[in-house]
């Protein structure tokens, strides 16, 4: 009998700490993909777009997106990745370049109900113009979750990063809705702008290791995370070791969203 008691109660607790950790299981991809420029100096969006399908991500955040730009050929890259992918898409352009536009993109398999570009400040001497793309997706059960795709800027001097950070801050603010943050950050782990997000983001790379440049990585420059206190639980994390499709390497998180 005290073996059958002690069972029961060792089952209810591990139903209760699986009860706990349940919620809708997300896979979030973020990937710098140099205008689909490969580490021969070739195009190769195809590139691209099997190292997302080998992974099988719910939501990718995408920087250096170029879209009808005379250097990729007036190719579309987020079209020919939503056509390998059967993915939902969004552009947000940051500037005009070459014939074209870029910036950033998402690719997502749940529907979008709503999206917008943020354009971010860039004041710095040697800067561009960054934007974020923003979109709002509809999960399974008809919950709603913010996916936010950014590069900011990569000059040494972090003024710029901050304000942006500050503007994204913002708009993570505005709305009850938890958010994913994902991108290219162009800032270390340590530094004061990381820092700052972390103070309202949850860093689901934060153990991860170092993705630029893809071939012998020396920096780590993107990031996952994660707004909603308490909401998000990490299943996993990794960088992923490809060294040829971009001079980023990807990062992949493996969330619940309880």
């Amino acid at each position: 009998m005290q073996r059958i008691i002690l069972y029961l109660i060792l089952s209810v607790g591990a139903l209760s700490a699986k009860a706990q950790v349940q919620g809708q299981v997300i896979k979030v991809m973020t990937y710098n993909i140099h205008h689909g420029e490969n580490m021969n100096g070739k195009l190769d969006i195809q590139g691209i777009a099997t190292v997302i399908l080998a992974t099988n991500p719910d939501l990718v955040a995408l920087q250096e997106v170029d879209s009808a730009t005379l250097r990729i050929g007036k190719a579309d890259i987020l079209q020919e990745l939503a056509d390998a992918t059967g993915m939902y898409i969004y552009f947000a352009k940051a500037m005009d370049f070459d014939g074209g536009g870029y910036g950033n993109g998402i690719l997502s398999r749940y529907p979008i109900q709503h999206a917008q570009t943020l354009a971010l400040p860039a004041k710095g001497k040697d800067g561009e113009p960054r934007s974020a793309a923003i979109v709002t997706v509809q999960l399974p059960g008809d919950s709603l979750l913010r996916f936010a795709s950014a590069h900011l800027d990569h000059l040494d001097d972090p003024t710029d990063r901050l304000a942006q950070i500050q503007l994204i801050l913002q708009q993570q603010q505005r709305s009850p809705v938890p958010m994913i943050l994902a991108g290219d950050l162009n800032a270390l782990p340590h530094s004061k702008e990381i820092t700052q997000l972390k103070a309202h983001f949850m860093d689901a790379t934060e153990k991860l290791g170092p993705t630029w440049p893809s071939d012998k990585p020396t920096q780590k420059l993107d990031y996952i995370l994660l707004s909603g206190k308490g909401r998000w639980h990490v299943s996993g994390a990794h960088v992923v070791e490809e060294t040829v499709a971009s001079d980023h390497r990807p990062v992949i998180a493996e969330l619940l969203l309880k």
